[in-house]
């Protein structure tokens, strides 16, 4: 796969601020893919998101989308077209009052055709699990249903990449579910890029990637494994471990011999099982 995402040396300081927020950040993130940005609140986890659709721009160093440099102001709308935002509050995302002409409003301003935007609409409500709420008022549904239909207006936009920074961070475990196995769903069946900013260890572990921050910079890189396999590393950096990490870390200490990277419950159960036998 082709890198779609690239960061070369990227500093950024918001102004008036004296600490930076990105600190020489370089980084590339593969078309297709599900990346997953954790870090502690001021670690520049949504900082680095904001520099993905030309919200921000770097002060130093570049940043490309689909090759296109973001510092480019002419390009700036061709970069948002590819580059889908979803945030923490979907209640700031509504700007309507039927759900299906909330979703259809990024098409519209885009200058899409009618008949298409119908097409559109349809479709990314079918692929969020929302069609049958499109007449709806969105303001009568609940958290996960709101944040899924904010999903649906990005969808609908057609972008290739779509960021969400920390889109669960307001939702009760039930919406986070649905959020999470929505965007999951989009990746790996409609092959979007995907980057999840977050601060739940759990939202990670389905993951091809995950990237740390701490200070505005990147301290760690790899997959859920290799990372949730070292506890002391995710700990030194004011992270936590999944609770599966967790348990086969107890029993370890209890003298059995079990792998950190069985990140899935399933996995877990079935190495416990295997441990039970041996």
């Amino acid at each position: 796969m082709s890198e779609i995402i690239r960061f070369d040396d990227v500093h950024y300081t918001y102004p008036g601020d004296e600490q930076e927020s990105l600190c020489g950040v370089t980084l590339g993130i593969e078309e297709g893919s599900f990346v997953a940005v954790l870090g502690q609140n001021g670690s520049g986890k949504s900082t680095l998101a904001k520099h993905m659709n030309a919200i921000l721009i770097p002060d130093e160093g570049t940043v490309l989308i689909a090759g296109i440099d973001t510092g480019n102001e002419d390009r700036v709308i061709e970069i948002r077209r590819r580059v889908g935002m979803v945030f923490q509050n979907p209640d700031n995302q509504i700007v309507a009052n039927v759900v299906e002409d909330d979703v259809a409003f990024a098409p519209e301003n885009l200058g899409v055709e009618p008949a298409e935007i119908r097409r559109r609409v349809d479709d990314a409500l079918r692929q969020v699990g929302m069609y049958e709420y499109r007449e709806h008022a969105p303001h009568l549904l609940s958290g996960g249903q709101k944040q899924r239909i904010a999903i649906a207006g990005v969808i609908a936009m057609q972008p290739q990449i779509i960021v969400l920074d920390e889109p669960t961070a307001m939702l009760d475990p039930i919406g986070r579910r649905e959020v999470l196995a929505t965007v999951t769903r989009l990746c790996r069946e409609k092959g979007m890029t995907v980057v999840l900013i977050t601060h739940h260890m759990d939202e990670c572990i389905g993951a091809d990637r995950v990237l740390v921050m701490a200070d505005g910079f990147l301290v760690a890189d790899g997959t859920p494994g290799d990372l949730f396999s070292q506890p002391e590393l995710m700990k030194k950096h004011g992270l936590d471990v999944p609770e599966t990490v967790k348990l086969m870390a107890d029993l370890n200490r209890q003298g059995w011999n079990l792998p950190l990277s069985a990140l899935q419950i399933e996995d877990c159960v079935e190495e416990i099982r295997k441990g039970i036998g041996s």
